[in-house]
């Protein structure tokens, strides 16, 4: 199966033309090599719960990644076991926490000095996406995705480049003005992966040339319709009930796709075939007024849909092979039906691809984890309607996100806290007092005022009389009218430039395989932070032992 997916893939992957298809052996990559053995194991799976500072778990960040399957398919597995037990493997006991540049910079980074104030305002002001954009198809840069920079900056201010993205965030050929396919959105940030946190980002999403077009000819409405059901089939409305407040109003929900596209049944919770994404991830700026993005991005990131993903089968799926496909950048995900393509800063700041271990970074999360839906964070979690087809600007200029919840809290729900469920009205409520803070390391602490008027207030483990869930006007993120302040995603300006400051460092000394998601200061538990450092003696989180609510259905339905 999987070596016909292999060939089915590079067959249709025509992002960048090419002729692939003889090279599936010579393209197959070891793991020996790596510097990191699991690359595939991200830097928040080496959290402290709590359990080496305090010798008890406090907070449980790891609900939101590791828990009950989203969907019946082999993208999403049931995994809410790892929120009990530090599952490394034994090559990771052996070596402790790779991710030195989180951690330990004064090793990795010591060659490189920060840049001042004024370098990196004029690094992070530089255009490099226009140039890759400019030579796509070619070279290293074969599988680069068509996409133009959404941004333009002169003369000290940014603007969406409107030749670029119109008023429903299409996006078109800044030469030709042509539909390209591709279309923004906005959506609700995966809790924690916030820009305060280092995390700032658009995405854009595209349906197969069929999709677009109603007998041959490019037909807007076709395409509209089209996306609308793709929306609500990974929000999980069944083939034949109601899909509401869309962009093209309400409609029973189709067993096949419209316009050219009849003939392709809709599946629930998973993406058709064909279906791409392309993710732009961008230094800080707070002199973008609209959405906090500087115009040189620090990676473009890249998805395209190989064919619909089988039901799992409610066990083990196949342990990942130690070799496996790369190509200038594309590798599979984990469950092998996406493509992937990353491309990544080399030292001078152009984008280039990533290496076979700097991709392996990528694939466990997208189709190897519960909590995503069809290997994706973002689609699923889209604003509804016509107010979610803008550049995602966290509530910057448009406040359209709430704390929206989701229909399921499903799971191994402890008696002790059962009772909690009632109060809880948003998800990011639930996970600032799961984690006390707002990221996975609770090293963010110009957050804590943001979420709570009272910061000693926010953990129902640790203030179980008087919290955030227990006492919902102690919640300072939302405003009167109940959106999310922008507040709450952004970071001050000397955090924003700090965390621009340590992403350069790594650039410079192309360190991505020790890392390259950083705080402001290194927050490893040596300084004082909450990442695990050494590994050899932990086996279990804590959670269970300490009643933490350990798994939580996210999902699907907003209310």
């Amino acid at each position: 199966m999987k070596k016909y997916l292999l060939m089915s893939a590079l067959f249709l992957y025509a992002c960048g033309g090419g002729d692939t298809s003889s090279k599936g052996e010579s393209n197959m990559i070891s793991t020996s090599n790596f510097a990191n053995p699991e690359p595939n194991i991200p830097l928040e799976c080496y959290t402290d719960t709590g359990i080496v500072r305090y010798g008890k778990a406090i907070a449980n960040p790891c609900y939101v990644c590791h828990t009950q399957a989203n969907t019946p398919y082999v993208n999403e597995v049931n995994d809410f076991d790892l929120t009990f037990n530090y599952s490394f493997p034994e090559s990771i006991l052996r070596l402790g926490n790779p991710w030195l540049n989180a951690i330990r910079p004064d090793i990795t980074l010591k060659e490189v000095p920060p840049p001042t104030d004024q370098e990196i305002q004029a690094w992070i002001r530089q255009d490099n996406w226009t140039p890759a954009y400019l030579q796509r198809g070619k070279g290293d840069l074969k599988y680069f995705p068509d996409v133009p920079p959404l941004y333009m900056y002169s003369e000290g201010s940014y603007q969406i480049n409107p030749q670029v993205v119109d008023q429903e965030g299409f996006i078109h050929d800044p030469q030709t003005g042509e539909h390209t396919g591709w279309r923004v959105f906005k959506w609700k940030p995966f809790p924690g992966f916030f820009p305060t946190n280092g995390r700032i980002d658009s995405t854009l999403i595209r349906l197969p040339e069929e999709f677009r077009k109603r007998k041959e000819n490019f037909d807007i409405n076709t395409y509209k319709r089209n996306l609308a059901i793709v929306e609500c089939a990974v929000k999980g409305v069944q083939v034949g009930d109601i899909c509401k407040g869309t962009d093209v109003g309400d409609f029973t929900m189709p067993a096949y796709y419209e316009g050219d596209a009849k003939d392709v049944p809709v599946v629930t919770y998973q993406y058709p075939p064909g279906t791409e994404f392309a993710h732009p991830l961008y230094y800080l700026d707070p002199q973008n007024t609209i959405s906090f993005k500087a115009l040189r991005i620090k990676e473009m990131r890249y998805m395209k849909k190989i064919t619909y993903a089988d039901v799992s089968k409610g066990e083990d799926e196949e342990e990942e092979e130690k070799k496996f496909y790369w190509d200038k950048g594309v590798v599979f995900n984990l469950s092998k039906n996406w493509l992937m393509a990353g491309f990544i800063e080399d030292k001078e700041g152009n984008l280039r691809p990533q290496s076979a271990e700097e991709m392996k970074f990528c694939t466990s999360c997208h189709g190897g984890i519960a909590g995503t839906v069809d290997a994706t964070f973002t689609y699923w979690r889209k604003v509804p309607g016509s107010g979610g087809w803008m550049e995602q600007d966290y509530n910057l200029s448009v406040k359209n996100i709430k704390d929206w919840n989701y229909a399921s809290y499903e799971g191994n729900v402890g008696e002790a806290l059962k009772k909690l469920i009632e109060f809880v009205k948003g998800e990011y409520q639930l996970y600032f007092s799961m984690t006390n803070g707002g990221d996975h390391f609770r090293s963010n602490q110009e957050i804590l005022l943001k979420i709570s008027k009272d910061p000693s207030k926010i953990s129902f483990i640790l203030s179980p009389e008087d919290n955030i869930i227990t006492n919902p006007s102690l919640i300072n993120y939302l405003d009167e009218q109940g959106y999310i302040k922008p507040e709450l995603f952004l970071p001050s300006s000397e955090r924003a430039y700090g965390i621009d400051k340590q992403y350069f460092r790594i650039v410079k000394a192309q360190a991505f395989r020790f890392g390259r998601d950083v705080f402001d200061r290194p927050f490893g538990v040596s300084f004082g932070g909450n990442s695990l450092e050494r590994l050899s003696e932990l086996k279990e989180t804590g959670i269970k032992e300490s009643s933490i609510w350990a798994i939580i259905k996210t999902i699907l339905f907003m209310r």
